[in-house]
């Protein structure tokens, strides 16, 4: 008997079926970064957002005291700080966990922190910071603020770092941290004598 053949089977070719299955995923994926951008640019475009504005508006020192004995200085102040949020539909709201410094040249003077609340539209709100602190201090570092006294020209930093939600209508987005530093010269920061504000400058980042 001759031998017989093995008939040969076709066999199925389904790389055409995974090349469509890829498409159709790049499509949905397409679609969904262009429904995104979409969502973004009409939000945008409704609420019209704008970055909200702090300052320093005053400051009063109630104790300024220094210790000679083991070079430490005890100070209690209170900042008033300006926030303005100008938008029409837009709410923030400040959370738990701020934390407010008072500095002269690098060195810490005292510390507090933010109120949390909710600041509606088209608002501004005015608080009062209660600061207070013993640090070391140097008798270097006084007597070049005793010599900022005299000119009438005592720098400080005071850095905020606070949780910041945004609010869209009743939709609130994911918090994030808002640092601000604002550099302040005055022209004392004796108890005796309540400061004036001289210049200031603002800077800030934000912490997604």
């Amino acid at each position: 008997m001759g031998k017989r053949s093995v008939p040969r089977y076709p066999e199925d070719d389904d790389s055409g079926g995974c090349c469509g299955v890829l498409c159709w995923c790049c499509c949905i994926l397409v679609l969904m970064i262009a429904a995104i951008a979409g969502a973004v640019a009409y939000a945008f475009f409704i609420y019209k957002p704008k970055a909200p504005s702090y300052s320093v508006s005053n400051m009063s020192v109630s104790q300024f005291d220094f210790s000679p004995s083991d070079l430490t200085l005890y100070t209690k102040l209170v900042a008033t700080v300006r926030a303005e949020n100008p938008n029409e539909m837009i709410g923030i709201k400040y959370g738990d966990g701020s934390h407010t410094v008072v500095s002269y040249r690098g060195t810490p003077l005292c510390s507090g922190h933010l109120p949390t609340f909710f600041q509606g539209y088209k608002n501004v709100t005015v608080m009062e910071i209660s600061m207070e602190g013993r640090h070391g201090f140097g008798s270097g570092l006084q007597s070049a603020l005793e010599e900022s006294e005299k000119e009438g020209n005592v720098p400080l930093d005071v850095f905020v770092s606070v949780p910041v939600s945004l609010r869209f209508g009743s939709l609130d987005i994911r918090e994030v941290k808002v640092n601000v530093h604002c550099a302040l010269v005055v022209d004392s920061i004796s108890p005796k004598k309540k400061p004036t504000i001289k210049s200031a400058t603002y800077q800030g980042n934000v912490e997604f």
